[in-house]
C-alpha cells in the first residue's frame, strides 16, 4: 500500500522536470521513497488542521508553520518572501493538467507536498552554493530540519499504545448497538442514492458539538485531525473521494481518539501540540 501511494504521488509530481540529471533524480526519489511514511504523517497532520474546507489540503499559512517549527526557514537563506514564490510555483498547475476539486487552487495536497520539499531544498542549499546536487540538497535538509521532526507525526503509535487492546475493545463490543445507532443518526448528509452510507467531516462536528465533547482539552480542530488521522490512507487521494467519507470502523477509531484527548489526563498523539508538532509534557498515561 505504501509503496503504491508513493509511486502515485511521486509520479504526479513535477520532480522529474525539476531534477533533469537522472542519477540526481534517483537518489532524489530514493531519499522520498525512505521517509515516505513520516513525511506522509506530517502531510495527514497539517492537512487537516490547516484545511479550509473538507477538502485535506496545506495552504499557504499552514505551510508556514510547518516550515518554521522544522527550522526550514532561516530567514537568511531562506526568507520568507522566498517561501512565498516556492509555494505558488508549487501549488501552479501546468495548462494541461485538468481541474480537479481534490487539488484546491492556493494549497497543497500530498504529492505537491513532496514537490515543495525539493523546491525548498534547492533553493536552500543548491541556490546558495552549499551543495551542488538536489540529492545532497535533499539529504541536508532531511538531516538538518527533518528527520527528527517528523518522528513527532508517528500517529500509528496511538493505535499501538491506547486503541488496540482488550479494554478499548470490551468497551466498544459492550456500547457497539448504541454507536452504531449514533454513526447511522450523523451520516448519510452528503451521501448519493445508491452509494454506501457513510459520514462527513460536518457531520462529524455536529456530532461532537450535540454531545458537548468540546471543552478546553479538545476543540473543532481536535476534532478534524481525530478524523484525519482515523480515515485509512489511500492511494490516490486525486481521482477519488474516499479520503473525506468516514465509515463504521473509522467512526470508532476517530471517537476513541476523541475520548482520549477529551480526557482531563491527556496521554500518547494529544501530547503534540497541534501546529508546531513538539512533544508537550503528559499528566499521566491513564
Amino acid at each position: 500500500m505504501l509503496d503504491d501511494c508513493f509511486k502515485v504521488d511521486f509520479e504526479n509530481t513535477r520532480i522529474t522536470k525539476i531534477v533533469k540529471n537522472a542519477d540526481d533524480l534517483k537518489v532524489v526519489r530514493e531519499i522520498l521513497y525512505e521517509s515516505y511514511r513520516g513525511l506522509k504523517d506530517c502531510y495527514k497532520h497539517f492537512a487537516a488542521i490547516g484545511a479550509p474546507s473538507e477538502i485535506w489540503s496545506i495552504p499557504l499559512n499552514t505551510f508556514t508553520d510547518f516550515c518554521n517549527n522544522a527550522k526550514i526557514i532561516d530567514n537568511k537563506i531562506l526568507k520568507l518572501s522566498d517561501f512565498d514564490r516556492i509555494f505558488i510555483a508549487t501549488y501552479t498547475k501546468p495548462p494541461d493538467r485538468e481541474k480537479n476539486h481534490r487539488n484546491p487552487d492556493r494549497a497543497l495536497v500530498r504529492y505537491q507536498f513532496l514537490e515543495g520539499l525539493v523546491r525548498l531544498a534547492e533553493h536552500k542549499y543548491i541556490g546558495s552554493g552549499i551543495v551542488p546536487t538536489y540529492g545532497e540538497a535533499l539529504k541536508l535538509m532531511m538531516d538538518e530540519c527533518l528527520s527528527s521532526f517528523l518522528k513527532n507525526f508517528n500517529h500509528h503509535s496511538w493505535r499501538e499504545e491506547r486503541y488496540w487492546n482488550e479494554d478499548v475493545d470490551t468497551i466498544l463490543k459492550s456500547y457497539f448497538p448504541i454507536l452504531r445507532g449514533i454513526y447511522k443518526k450523523y451520516s448519510g448528509q452528503k451521501t448519493l442514492p445508491g452509494q454506501k452510507k457513510y459520514m462527513c467531516l460536518e457531520e462529524f462536528h455536529r456530532l461532537m458539538a450535540d454531545t458537548q465533547m468540546y471543552n478546553d482539552n479538545c476543540g473543532e480542530r481536535d476534532a478534524t485531525l481525530a478524523f484525519n488521522l482515523a480515515m485509512m490512507t489511500q492511494v490516490d487521494e486525486l481521482n477519488s473521494d474516499r479520503i473525506y467519507q468516514m465509515q463504521f470502523v473509522e467512526f470508532l477509531e476517530a471517537l476513541s481518539r476523541i475520548a482520549d484527548k477529551f480526557s482531563s489526563h491527556p496521554y500518547g498523539w494529544n501530547a503534540i501540540h497541534p501546529v508546531t508538532g513538539q512533544m508537550e509534557v503528559t499528566s499521566s498515561k491513564y
